[in-house]
């Protein structure tokens, strides 16, 4: 019976899989834990009907299939409540066990999505809707024959969105809920408050949102620079917006028919500038500058009070997040009432003092029948008994609380900070801080295995997080949400044993299409040409590597510097080269760029002969990777965290570079980096270039005083000079460091000089 069974499979393997293996059309993301495969296929046609209940939950799932073989086929269905064939049928049963949870089978009957809720039937919908997107490669809605039975391994499944530092208008809002929707996510954390922005209406404190959601616009500073509160018909300049709440409700109400929970995030008791610029008599100076609530007041406590008795009934989910991060705790070492809070209280220090303002607000929150959830920071001094974490400064947070007894989220910024950068090109849109891969949010894992076995449930699931710093538009918030949400999506619902990356990279590759169609703007990151160059010591040669991180679709090259066109060489294997190149490369998609170019010069003039001696040594902490770094043919993106940068602060840049034989040379580059907004880091304010054949008589080739750019965004400058060519020994370079950094700097301090790879040609 076994080799009848593998003889039948395979002679209908040109038609459809064996059971369990996918056929390679569309995919599914998330992945479902059980799928089966079948001999046979169903189209869905005009004459076929969609069967439901006559429930408003019902008829709505119904119409949105309906909307969609409208939209997609131009199939107008009909709906009826009377079971029959030819039909998609949408029922509920006590036999799918988990509220989650759905069963999709087609057969010759047609298609029936059972849940044991219409949460999980609408899951099975986004299901049977991705098996027949996208339009590019499903003509005809026919799908085979199946069973698959799919349950998600993690009840949390989140992203959070910042509307503080940059305020997003609710329709752009949904827009954000109806991407959770097609990935099967099932958590919002609207970031509502926080230092720079007030967005939720509060009737009994209107100059929240009267003065409290505005601010200042004020010329090459970032919004938390200098922050200060106005009012829209200031007569300044002002940005800003609020949610009224009926707005709210709106958005509720949307999230909840995507079955999808909302909650909200009231920021205390620190990164409350927008709150106590409105009422400074709840901070602990009376001015509200520190942005940090009075412990010491009763009065903060009736304030915050208030205002979370006026939030609770229009967010039905069971949590009230309440932030608790970087509270900067010196404004209540200074403050009387606070130091007799403490007293009082038999506090020992400032943490202590944390500990008792969130145990405080927990109470009351929990008197509203809210579970309070915060940032890993409320463990600092004594974690409420009912709290939730929520662990952002990696897993540690979170491991703790676990082991402690209590739920955690796990929220790592390494790789669930949707703010980072997802590539490593320096055309990647603006970012804020490190570098989370597509791939590296795919391989989350939110239970780490030191978490004991005992209490592993209390890990709800994970969440990204998508701060605004950044991010202005909802083209950009989409843009730094996909594909990594798909990604996310996967690691959250899919069980471990079933994930396979390699499945995932050709799924992904179909979703590109989706997100085209749906018109969202997805980063091509991911796709976009990386590099790799080896010193062949042996042959006295270099050699180039091309790849992406999915390792897919065509790179295509050019070594004059040209852009590369769909007709440039294909890359096909590793480059070898004896001399400066040029390289220009891109990735192409059906026949379409896609990603980022990579432009870069790698040099060949640095043999393992060459030294280099530096006059002031660089940090070790921005060692770039040693004394080698400066020509290792490895360029440092703009970032200040980017590890192939070598820094040193106050003093000048001087190195010798002993090119150890003589070398016929015209051409000698190299970057610096500047990032005010983030860093102590300035560019230069001299750089001079000098060649010598003998190491004693210096030829300068460059001397070049650089003009001073306030623009709070990174910038990586180009220096470069050419010359006629001739034999070089030795590079000699100086970049005049301005010492300390200028007064309207946000920083004080050591000016540092950032600097990386040194091409000749």
């Amino acid at each position: 019976m076994k080799i009848f069974k593998q003889l039948l499979c395979f002679f209908f393997l040109v038609m459809v899989s064996c059971k369990n293996e996918e056929p390679v059309k569309t995919g599914i993301i998330p992945q479902p834990n059980l799928i089966e495969y079948q001999q046979g296929t169903f189209t869905v046609t005009e004459n076929t009907v969609i069967v439901s209940e006559n429930s408003e939950e019902a008829k709505r799932i119904a119409n949105e299939l309906v909307t969609f073989f409208d939209k997609n086929f131009s199939i107008k269905l009909n709906t009826s409540t009377k079971i029959q064939n030819n039909a998609i049928h949408l029922k509920i049963s006590e036999e799918v066990e988990h509220n989650e949870a759905y069963q999709l089978k087609v057969s010759n009957k047609g298609v029936s999505i059972t849940g044991k809720s219409y949460h999980g039937v609408f899951y099975g919908v986004q299901t049977l809707k991705q098996m027949l997107t996208p339009k590019a490669l499903i003509k005809v809605p026919t799908l085979n024959f199946m069973n698959i039975n799919d349950a998600p391994e993690f009840g949390w499944r989140g992203l959070m969105l910042d509307v503080s530092r940059h305020f997003f208008p609710k329709d752009s809002v949904k827009e954000v809920i109806d991407i959770l929707a097609m990935h099967k996510m099932n958590k919002f954390h609207w970031h509502l408050v926080d230092g720079i922005g007030w967005r939720i209406q509060i009737d009994k404190y209107p100059e929240l949102t009267k003065k409290g959601a505005w601010r200042k616009v004020k010329e090459h500073k970032k919004p938390w620079e200098d922050y200060e509160a106005t009012y829209k018909d200031s007569g300044a300049e002002v940005y800003g917006g609020f949610y009224t709440k009926a707005d709210i409700k709106e958005v509720v109400a949307y999230a909840a028919e995507r079955y999808i929970d909302v909650i909200p995030e009231i920021e205390m008791p620190g990164h409350s500038e927008a709150a106590l610029q409105c009422y400074p008599e709840f901070s602990c100076d009376g001015e509200g500058t520190s942005g940090v609530y009075c412990a010491g007041n009763d009065g903060a406590f009736e304030f915050l009070q208030d205002i979370i008795s006026e939030v609770v009934p229009l967010f039905p989910n069971e949590y009230l997040h309440i932030g608790g991060d970087e509270v900067g705790k010196q404004s209540w070492l200074n403050c009387k009432k606070c130091q007799k809070r403490m007293l009082d209280e038999n506090l020992e220090n400032a943490e202590e003092l944390q500990s008792y303002f969130v145990k405080r607000m927990e109470k009351f929150i929990y008197s509203k029948n809210k579970k309070l959830m915060g940032w890993d920071e409320i463990l600092e001094g004594g974690l409420p008994e009912r709290a939730t974490v929520m662990s952002w400064r990696g897993f540690e947070g979170g491991i703790e609380a676990a082991n402690m007894g209590h739920d955690v989220v796990m929220s790592p910024g390494s790789p669930l900070y949707f703010d980072h950068n997802q590539g490593k090109s320096e055309f990647e849109p603006p970012s804020w801080g490190g570098y989370n891969s597509l791939l590296k949010v795919y391989d989350f894992n939110p239970v780490p295995d030191v978490i004991a076995a005992d209490k592993r449930h209390h890990i709800l699931g994970g969440q990204a997080n998508l701060w605004t710093e950044q991010i202005k538009t909802l083209s950009h918030v989409q843009y730094m949400m996909l594909p990594r949400l798909s990604a996310l999506s996967e690691a959250l619902w899919t069980n471990p044993n079933q994930k396979n990356k390699e499945k995932f990279i050709k799924k992904i590759d179909i979703h590109f299409d989706r997100f085209k169609e749906l018109s969202y703007n997805f980063a091509g990151s991911a796709l976009s040409p990386d590099y790799e160059v080896v010193y062949n010591k042996a042959d006295n040669d270099f050699t180039l590597v091309l790849k992406n991180e999915l390792g897919i679709n065509e790179i295509r090259y050019t070594l004059d510097g040209s852009e590369p066109s769909i007709n440039s060489a294909l890359y096909s294997a590793p480059i070898r080269y004896t001399k400066a190149i040029n390289v220009h490369a891109q990735t192409f998609r059906k026949g379409k760029p896609i990603g980022y170019p990579l432009k870069k010069m790698f040099s060949t003039g640095f043999g393992d002969k060459c030294k280099v001696t530096y006059t002031h040594p660089y940090n070790e902490s921005y060692s770039g990777g040693g004394d080698k770094a400066l020509f290792n043919n490895k360029y440092a993106n703009p970032r200040g965290d980017d590890p192939n940068w070598q820094g040193l602060p106050k003093k000048d840049f001087e190195v010798l570079i002993d090119l150890g034989e003589h070398n016929s040379l015209s051409f000698v580059g190299l970057n610096f980096f500047q990032h005010i907004g983030a860093t102590s880091v300035m560019l230069p304010t001299q750089v001079i270039i000098s060649i010598s054949e003998d190491g004693k008589t210096f030829k300068t080739v460059l001397n070049k005083t650089l003009e001073t750019v306030k623009d709070r965004d990174p910038i990586i400058k180009r220096m470069e000079t050419e010359f006629d060519k001739q034999d070089v020994s030795f590079i000699k370079i100086t970049a005049k460091n301005r010492g300390k950094l200028p007064d309207w700097h946000i920083r004080k301090g050591d000016a540092w000089v950032f600097v990386d790879e040194v091409t000749v040609k």
